[in-house]
């Protein structure tokens, strides 16, 4: 069986494996030599402890992925970047074993870029290409996964947040979708695969905690707000930057921490509200809110948040999470609740009242304690799901029956 992924069309920075006969002095400052051949021993303690972020980049063919890590890799950005390069994952599964050639010989090392970056196209099974570069941590800030253009991104978090051996080390940022805004109509109107609820677009846009609108200077405004108001559609959580030729601000992109406390401030999809403007290209996927504007019990948003993912059930209905549509998928859960005796995985010790973020991937979900954004408004709380044939009038009634059942007063 060959396994072999198909060459990327879309044009490539120049890679030179560290087995190469060509030196890499021919191709850096000697600034940059140095850099490379710097020991493990000059990494200061203190960029070896860091935990590093880690930051899934997604989006179809042709969308402008490899145009920004082309930026990433050759530009001046200040930024030490440690990037796998494509087919990271794909729409079958994370364990297909990856190939990448390179003038017919496979490309294992990492290269040392002269602007502190480093780059690498190996392809293994699952994280080995990641358990590869966590050897040389200390010599980048960040790391940035590039997917295949057909890749399911919210297969690839999962792996990444659940990954035991990783999990000290390494800390998922965030999701970040291109949008090739010349091509998205069609995209999302693609068959949906066999076996599968919803085509890649759809997926990817579903899933995103950022989304890059590329080729912007190839539609008209109408249509840019005609796109953004289809995307929100989808994901009416995920934030836009529009973009040509896939120019992009990398401090909108990167150190976003949506999978984690670190720097949290008052979450974006804490200000969504649902809303009936917008263009549907598939009406069976959306966005909901659920506003929840008093304190409540964690024990009891713990249990129903576990029957609502881990099986795929309404709490308190009959409908088995079915709708007129077909099967509820929840795709992405994202809450800023404020709950009374909180209690972390794996923590004993309970907090009588904090404010909380919770994250989900499809089953998966974590929550942490974040700074109270502004008790005085309670419009900022809420829980957003997103996700196909989600029966929004049952979930209503489950999460009103909750707010009545799981309210606690506050005490002077």
């Amino acid at each position: 069986m060959n396994d072999e992924i198909p060459v990327l069309v879309e044009e490539l920075p120049e890679l030179v494996p560290a087995t190469s006969s060509l030196s890499l002095e021919a191709k850096q400052t000697d600034a940059a030599v140095d850099n490379t051949a710097s020991s493990s021993d000059d990494i200061e303690s203190g960029d070896r402890d860091k935990v590093v972020p880690a930051t899934i980049l997604t989006g179809y063919l042709g969308s402008g992925k490899t145009t920004l890590l082309n930026y990433i890799l050759t530009e001046e950005h200040g930024k030490r970047i440690a990037v796998i390069m494509n087919e990271f994952g794909d729409s079958q599964g994370i364990d297909q074993s990856f190939t990448s050639v390179s003038n017919g010989e496979m490309v294992e090392e990492w290269l040392d870029l002269k602007n502190g970056c480093l780059c690498c196209t190996v392809k293994d099974k699952g994280l080995k290409a990641i358990e590869t570069l966590m050897e040389r941590k200390g010599k980048f800030d960040y790391i940035l996964l590039e997917t295949t253009g057909l890749a399911d991104p919210g297969r690839i978090a999962a792996m990444l947040w659940s990954n035991e051996e990783l999990g000290s080390d390494i800390r998922l940022d965030g999701i970040v979708t291109m949008v090739d805004a010349k091509n998205i109509y069609k995209q999302l109107s693609e068959a949906v695969p066999k076996d599968e609820t919803m085509n890649e677009a759809q997926k990817q846009i579903a899933f995103a905690d950022r989304i890059v609108l590329n080729k912007t200077d190839l539609v008209t405004e109408s249509e840019l707000v005609s796109i953004e108001s289809t995307i929100a559609s989808i994901n009416g959580t995920a934030r836009v930057s529009r973009s040509s030729y896939a120019k992009v601000e990398l401090d909108s992109i990167l150190s976003i921490n949506a999978y984690s406390d670190v720097g949290q401030e008052t979450p974006a999809f804490a200000k969504f509200e649902n809303g009936h403007s917008h263009q549907h290209i598939d009406g069976s996927i959306s966005t909901m809110a659920l506003n929840a504007p008093a304190r409540l019990s964690w024990t009891v948003v713990d249990e129903w948040i576990q029957e609502l993912l881990w099986d795929a059930r309404i709490p308190g209905a009959n409908n088995q999470g079915n709708s007129d549509n077909g099967i509820m998928e929840i795709l992405r859960l994202k809450a800023l609740l404020q709950v009374t005796d909180y209690k972390s995985v794996g923590n004993e010790e309970s907090i009588a009242q904090a404010s909380v973020v919770v994250q989900g991937v499809r089953e998966m979900y974590d929550s942490f304690v974040v700074s109270d954004p502004d008790s005085s408004t309670p419009s900022l709380y809420k829980l957003v799901l997103i996700g196909r044939n989600i029966p929004q009038e049952s979930l209503r009634n489950s999460w009103k029956s909750l707010i009545t059942n799981a309210t606690v007063a506050l005490k002077g």
